[in-house]
């Protein structure tokens, strides 16, 4: 397998692609790369017309990167074997038997150390994934899924706005809490939180505070 690297203006995506990638996916992928990298090549047509890795690109894209490593096949971008490529690519693992609640094990265990950036999960998500794959005996509710994740009690109704900004380095999170005079109200691993403006302390109980990048 011949692995080019390219300038990524030279790609462009498959016109029959039918698989779209929202902003909170791309966010995952984008996490993924900036913390290990691309490891696992694009797939184009001979002609550079993306087959597999459509919201790697994009995510490279979004993280300013000039160029990336791509698998180029020897065919059309219309060509049968490439619109195989392109529905295997998207459709086979989706055939995989998934033991969800060994994936909560994990996800947890990763949650307590780190932060889920780059999973596909963030806290909620993982509670509400908790809460399918328990008996009722084990998960009763919200609350419960909260406190078996080492998250603080869940707020019913809460409504709260959030923002999620994805630092390259220790340094630029530094300066940018140094520059709008954030002050942090908790550290969960690579998880920061704060509010704006700032609350009080005295009413950090009614803060709930998630342990993912939400």
């Amino acid at each position: 397998m011949n692995i080019e690297t390219v300038a990524i203006d030279t790609l462009r995506p498959h016109p029959h692609n039918y698989q779209k990638h929202p902003e909170t996916q791309l966010a995952h992928i984008a996490a993924s790369i900036t913390q290990h990298g691309i490891y696992r090549a694009i797939v184009t047509a001979n002609d550079g017309t993306i087959l597999a890795g459509h919201g790697v690109v994009d995510a490279c894209r979004s993280l300013g990167m000039a160029t990336v490593p791509i698998v180029r096949l020897n065919v059309g971008p219309d060509d049968p074997a490439a619109i195989k490529v392109m529905i295997a690519d998207n459709e086979i693992s989706n055939g995989a038997d998934v033991d969800d609640r060994a994936l909560t094990e994990l996800l947890r265990d990763l949650s307590l150390n780190d932060d889920l950036a780059g999973t596909g999960f963030d806290a909620e998500q993982l509670a509400a994934l908790l809460m399918v794959t328990r008996p009722e005996s084990e998960i009763a509710d919200k609350a419960d899924a909260a406190e078996w994740l080492g998250m603080p009690e869940y707020e019913e109704g809460s409504n709260l706005l959030k923002l999620v900004i994805t630092f390259r380095n220790e340094a630029d999170r530094e300066q940018f809490i140094t520059n709008n005079a954030l002050q942090i109200k908790k550290k969960i691993g690579r998880t920061w939180a704060s509010w704006w403006p700032d609350k009080p302390d005295d009413d950090a109980a009614s803060v709930r505070y998630e342990t993912a990048d939400e």
